[in-house]
């Protein structure tokens, strides 16, 4: 006969984590890090006192935050405890992330970028053209990538193109020029 053993955990239950940024390199000697936000501007590191940085949401370490600075529309974060460019090299491709409920929250209608990421997207008619899988922000405007399973398509995020955002179902609408998906719409054949 198998006996099988339940263990009850009586740990809280883990808050809601959003992965905020990843850190993307090194900057300098002294333990500065450059981070691909995944957040709409830098100012939600502004006001955070703390992360959870990790590879995955599972395996996480808290890092105080010391310092955050902007040049040129790019973060740069300073830990404490992270003095050199040995230590900040380790955290290369770390995701960070906050918890759900100390995000900082957006107007009706703004999302952050990990929000847009995994979106289905579909044209007026309701044709599914593909899944954006990574946000690039421009000065002018952020751009869509949106996959089509044969391809990347670069997707302008402006309102003549960008109809509307579906939180809820998590669908982009958009108008796309003639052309934009040619060869590229979800299911067709390469060209």
């Amino acid at each position: 006969m198998n006996v099988r053993r339940v263990v009850k955990s009586h740990q809280a239950a883990r808050p809601q984590l959003r992965a905020v940024g990843v850190i993307a390199k090194v900057f300098g000697v002294k333990g500065e890090v450059k981070v691909h936000s995944y957040a709409r501007s830098y100012d939600e590191f502004e006001e955070l006192e703390s992360v959870l940085a990790g590879k995955s949401e599972e395996k996480t370490l808290e890092r105080k935050i010391e310092k955050v600075s902007l040049r040129r529309n790019d973060i740069y974060i300073k830990f404490q405890d992270v003095n050199d460019r040995n230590a900040s090299e380790a955290l290369v491709g770390h995701y960070l992330f906050v918890e759900e409920s100390g995000r900082k929250r957006l107007a009706p209608g703004e999302f952050f970028v990990d929000d847009i990421i995994g979106m289905s997207v579909c044209d007026p008619q309701k044709k599914m053209l593909g899944v954006v899988q990574d946000v690039v922000r421009y000065p002018a405007q952020d751009v869509y990538v949106v996959n089509t399973g044969s391809g990347e398509v670069m997707v302008p995020a402006v309102r003549t193109i960008v109809r509307s955002v579906d939180g809820k179902n998590r669908t982009i609408t958009i108008d796309p020029p003639e052309g934009l998906f040619d060869g590229h719409a979800a299911g067709s054949p390469d060209r």
